[in-house]
């Protein structure tokens, strides 16, 4: 069985990283031509670093993001004392519905989120060109190695941040990157991170068991014999809260060893889902994302929808009987989780309807053309 996420790391990588000291802000500052860096634990806490940095410098409250994302950026929104404000997606894009977003900005808007999903580019230069002095604020946490002429996703907007938690694009068990050319808002988020805690020894030392457990766990050999153990440590309920704390130097050094076959990965990740739109597309019955014009797409994971919802399930189990993890994200758009909309008019229907029609393809480097084959022909056959 080959897993939904993978990004891999070897022993060696391990050993050395605890041996070898790296300076993964700095590389990665170079990588993305980006003026500041900065590393925390996670994503979440990068979105959530971000957000406090912006209320230093503004009274404004009013966060914009899709209805459709993943429900725990609504966490550091709320932790802030922020508030937030949903729009519609694109069911030609898989982002965020660019007009509408447009539309949304008011003078109480603080900032806008522009997430590029699945590792699509949303339509940022629109956003930026309409933005109407507010903040754009860019996650890129799954869509890492995305670019347009050389400038990565992460690095258009006023701040961005990326993810390195287990199933990104690439992978230190945990991690976040805030990347800005803003010498405000770089002073600002400087100030907010001083704040957090260095990781105490426990929670070291679980991060290098968590390595080598990861190190195994997307090897497809090793999931096959223990899927029902490692689907243990899989999330499956709505996150409630996170931790904030500094990223640690395992973590750093572990990155600048993965840091030198991001090319190799990102190669490998666009190239399954170039090959995988090329196969899908002539199928009636299901909708394939439209790709932007100019940008070069590093897939997290390969996104499509199965237009009559009734046979989602059918083709879900016939994708995993060819022995690929495909899996369905969130069932539940934003509205539907935290507003408790059950009835009457929706007002965010796209976001509804690709929350009941969506699956997601691994376009990892441990997943073959031969594997996406016997997907793509299990698609075919079950619509």
């Amino acid at each position: 069985m080959i897993p939904s996420a993978g990004t891999p790391i070897t022993l060696s990588d391990i050993l050395l990283s605890i041996l070898k000291k790296t300076d993964l802000g700095d590389s990665l500052k170079r990588l993305l031509n980006a003026k500041h860096t900065y590393l925390v634990n996670s994503g979440t806490t990068a979105f959530y670093i971000i957000l406090s940095a912006l209320k230093r410098l503004s009274g404004k409250e009013e966060i914009i993001l899709p209805a459709y994302t993943a429900p725990s950026l609504i966490l550091p929104i709320k932790k802030a004392g922020l508030k937030y404000r949903l729009v519609d997606v694109s069911l030609e894009t898989f982002n965020m519905d660019i007009d509408k977003t447009i539309e949304a900005i008011s003078e109480n808007t603080l900032a806008v989120l522009c997430i590029h999903m699945y590792g699509l580019p949303a339509d940022i230069e629109k956003i930026l060109e309409n933005k109407n002095g507010t903040c754009v604020v860019e996650d890129a946490a799954s869509s890492f190695g995305t670019r347009k002429d050389c400038r990565f996703t992460g690095t258009f907007g006023d701040i961005g941040f990326i993810s390195f938690n287990r199933g990104k694009n690439l992978s230190t068990v945990a991690g976040g990157l805030i990347a800005t050319d803003a010498p405000a808002l770089a002073a600002a988020t400087k100030e907010e991170i001083k704040q957090l805690q260095y990781p105490g020894i426990s929670t070291r030392i679980k991060m290098y068991f968590k390595a080598v457990g990861l190190s195994y766990a997307v090897r497809p050999w090793f999931y096959s014999i223990l899927r029902r153990f490692v689907s243990k440590f899989k999330y499956t309920e709505l996150h409630q809260d996170f931790e904030s704390y500094q990223y640690t130097r395992f973590q750093e050094s572990l990155g600048g060893m993965l840091l030198n076959r991001t090319e190799k990965i990102f190669n490998k990740r666009e190239n399954n889902g170039l090959f995988l739109i090329n196969g899908l597309k002539a199928i009636d019955g299901i909708i394939i994302p439209r790709l932007p014009d100019g940008w070069r797409v590093v897939f997290n994971q390969f996104p499509l929808l199965v237009e009559d919802e009734k046979r989602r399930d059918i083709v879900f189990e016939n994708i995993i009987k060819t022995g690929v993890e495909a899996t369905k994200l969130y069932d539940k758009p934003i509205h539907r989780i935290y507003n408790n909309l059950t009835n009457g008019n929706d007002p965010f229907p796209n976001a509804t309807y690709m929350s009941k029609r969506l699956i997601l393809i691994p376009t990892h480097p441990y997943i073959e053309e031969k594997d996406m084959d016997k997907v793509i022909k299990s698609i075919k056959e079950s619509l």
